[in-house]
Formats: structure tokens, C-alpha cells, sequence
């Protein structure tokens, strides 16, 4: 029966346990995507704290591409190389395999940010930043493509253990794959063949990049809750389409920005967003006002549940011949133990846990049956529109 402390192989990459950590937004980067000392430091101590793999926040692979947050880290230039090597090496020093995910924000990015008009398959407004992108032309599809496969290249000349295409959340990848934001009538949309176009080109490319022993990750959205949006079903026939295709590894995730945030379970730290997000610090009063005393009512946060995208983990699992890694309200070390030992999903994925309590995995190996001190307040996402990533309810109890 597999358990969480299996050595498990994927392609070239040998990995200690079935913890992963999750990528998320640390803000620890330079303006021009070089990883500060406080970025090293983070993941050398998240290695010592016993995961196996770690997935970094998402790296741009153009400079369109970047994120509305300060701190975004950057694969887009062969300058970055030589810092992450350094990365690299202190992640490695401490014990544990490193992943770079790599991405474009598509619409789900600013003009003040990039300096030009943000890019989407479809002109689909963005209702939770009321951005509207401009839709892309077969020029921009190319030269994205490349992008994304000049960085793969960059991510295994830094040393890095594998890749991951971040393809969820609405990120561009994952705008082409749901019907809600790709509208488009030409061979880039419409039948899921179509809307998978763009994440094949960008696979195959990457893999010439990489070699066939490298291994590719990639990230999706399984469900999300807008009226077109991605269900179970689709995604599965994708995922299949995916591992079919070979990429090495399927991690499983849910929602998008503008679905109430679905991607996150708990509370939606309102005041924190407003007052730290410049695309809502810039809002009128009158917008600013109304969030702040219906915030919670109009986005309508949904509850926590423990391990709340594990079936869709399990009926994508049962369609691919690849890992697949569940993420998403594990904090309970049983559960993470029932998770692997019935099958529904391969790796263990932990962000927020990982958040509070960095060590988590080492004492779970120790006979710790103790929880996450998660308790999924999201002020580490309320507060990353200007500070980097922290746990502010972890820093109580410290």
C-alpha cells in the first residue's frame, strides 16, 4: 500500500516522500524577476522543514506576462540563470528537489503593470478586476508559445529538477482551455481539441527544449463555477489528452479569480485586499466603501472543507497513466495518509499548510498527527498586493 514516505521516480527526478510544496506568490523577487536572499532563504528552509519537491511561485516568461503583485519571479531573460543555480544549489543542499512553474497572467494582469494592454484568447471582460484584455492575434500566440519554451529551456539550464506549466486559476494557458474566456471561432477554440491546442504547442516545444528525460508538470483547473466554465468531465478528457500526450505529471486544482475565488477555501480577507492591491486601492470611494461593508456578501466566500478538490483528483487519476498531485485544504495528516493509501491521488500538494508551518512534513515523519496551524484566514493572500508572503495568524502564536 503506498504511503506518504515512499521514494517515488518521476522520469530523472527521484523524490524522498509524497509532499509537495505547492507554487504560490511569494513577492520575494527583484522588479526585473531575480529571486532576493529572503526567496533563498524561504526555500532552503522549507527543505529542511522534509518536503520532497518544491514547486516555486510562478516565474513570467515575458515581460507582458507578469502579475499585478510586486516580487513576481522572472525566467525571461538567459540573465536570470545564474541566480537560480544558486537557488538551486541551497534547495538541494538541504535536501530536497526543486521545480520551477513557469506562466503568463494573460488577462489577469494590469496596464500599469506591464505597460501595454493585457492579452487573452477571447475580449472577455475580467469581473473581479474589471479588466478588459485585448484578444490575441496567431503573432501572439506564437511568440507566447516560444516564450514559454525559451523559459523551460532556462528552468533546466538553472539546474532545476523539472517543470511545471501553471495551466489553472485563469492564468493565459487556462484561459484557452475554458469556454468561458475562449471564445475564439478559428482553430484556437471552440471544440475541446481546439482549446487544447495551445497548451500541446507549448508542450511540444517545451519538450524539444528539454529533452525527453526532463520531466514536464502541468497545473489545472479541474472545475471552476462560471456558467461556461471548466466541469470534471472536461477536465478529465483534458487531463487524459495531457498524460496522452506525455506530460509527466498532473497537478489538480480548482477556480479562477473572477468564480469567488474558488480556489481558496475560508475566509475572503476583504480590508486586506483593499488596502493592499493597487487595482482596488485605485477604485473610487464609493467602490471602495461598498466592498468594504458587503465585500463578503457580494463575493460570498465559500467554507472550508478538508481536501476539497480530492474528487476530482480521483476521477482524473482514473483517466491518466500519470501522477497526479492533489492540492487544496489538506492540513490533517490522516487525511494526507487516506488520500495516498486509497489512491486518489499520487502526491500530497500543500500551500497554506506549508505557509504557517514549514516544518509540517518533518513532523509528520516524527509521528506527529497534530494538524497544519492553517486555520485559513487568507491574509497571506490579502496582504501579497504589497508585502511578501508571510503567516500573520502563524506569527501569533510564534
Amino acid at each position: 500500500m503506498a504511503t506518504l514516505f515512499d521514494t517515488t521516480r518521476i522520469k530523472s527526478m527521484e523524490l524522498k516522500n509524497r509532499f509537495v510544496r505547492s507554487a504560490t506568490h511569494e513577492g520575494m523577487s527583484d522588479g526585473d524577476g531575480y529571486p532576493t536572499p529572503k526567496l533563498l532563504n524561504l526555500y532552503e528552509r522549507l527543505a529542511k522543514g522534509g518536503v520532497g519537491l518544491i514547486i516555486t511561485g510562478f516565474a513570467s516568461v515575458s515581460r507582458d506576462g507578469k502579475c499585478m503583485f510586486s516580487g513576481m519571479q522572472g525566467i525571461d531573460s538567459d540573465g536570470h540563470i545564474p541566480k537560480y543555480r544558486e537557488l538551486v544549489d541551497r534547495v538541494h543542499g538541504a535536501g530536497a528537489k526543486i521545480a520551477m512553474q513557469i506562466a503568463h497572467c494573460g488577462r489577469q494582469t494590469h496596464r500599469d503593470v506591464i505597460g501595454v494592454q493585457p492579452i487573452a484568447p477571447s475580449r472577455v471582460l475580467d469581473t473581479s478586476t474589471l479588466v478588459m484584455p485585448r484578444e490575441m492575434t496567431e503573432e501572439d500566440i506564437e511568440r507566447v508559445i516560444e516564450a514559454f519554451a525559451r523559459a523551460a529551456w532556462r528552468v533546466r539550464e538553472s539546474g532545476f529538477d523539472a517543470v511545471e506549466l501553471h495551466g489553472a486559476h485563469g492564468y493565459l494557458i487556462s484561459g484557452f482551455l475554458c469556454s468561458h474566456t475562449n471564445r475564439r471561432k478559428d482553430r484556437w477554440g471552440g471544440s475541446v481539441e481546439n482549446r487544447m491546442r495551445f497548451v500541446a504547442e507549448i508542450y511540444r516545444r517545451c519538450r524539444r527544449a528539454v529533452g525527453d528525460d526532463y520531466p514536464i508538470l502541468v497545473k489545472i483547473s479541474a472545475t471552476d463555477s462560471m456558467r461556461k466554465g471548466i466541469t470534471i468531465g472536461e477536465s478529465a478528457v483534458m487531463a487524459r489528452m495531457m498524460s496522452d500526450m506525455g506530460f509527466d505529471g498532473i497537478e489538480v486544482s480548482c477556480g479562477i479569480g473572477e468564480d469567488r475565488f474558488t480556489m481558496l477555501r475560508g475566509d475572503l480577507p476583504v480590508e486586506a485586499i483593499l488596502q493592499t492591491w493597487d487595482i482596488f486601492r485605485k477604485k473610487n470611494v464609493l467602490y471602495r466603501l461598498t466592498m468594504k461593508h458587503f465585500g463578503r456578501m457580494i463575493v460570498r466566500p465559500m467554507a472550508f472543507t478538508q481536501a476539497y478538490n480530492r474528487e476530482a483528483a480521483r476521477v482524473i487519476r482514473e483517466s491518466v497513466r500519470v501522477p497526479v498531485f492533489l492540492v487544496g485544504g489538506l492540513t490533517e495528516p490522516a487525511v494526507m495518509e487516506d488520500v495516498i493509501a486509497s489512491g486518489d491521488a499520487d502526491y500530497i500538494s500543500l500551500c497554506r499548510a506549508l505557509i504557517a508551518d514549514p516544518k509540517l512534513p518533518e513532523r509528520i515523519r516524527g509521528g506527529s498527527k497534530e494538524p497544519s496551524r492553517c486555520i485559513h484566514c487568507n491574509l497571506c493572500l490579502g496582504y501579497l498586493g504589497t508585502r511578501p508572503v508571510a503567516c500573520y495568524h502563524g506569527k501569533l502564536l510564534s
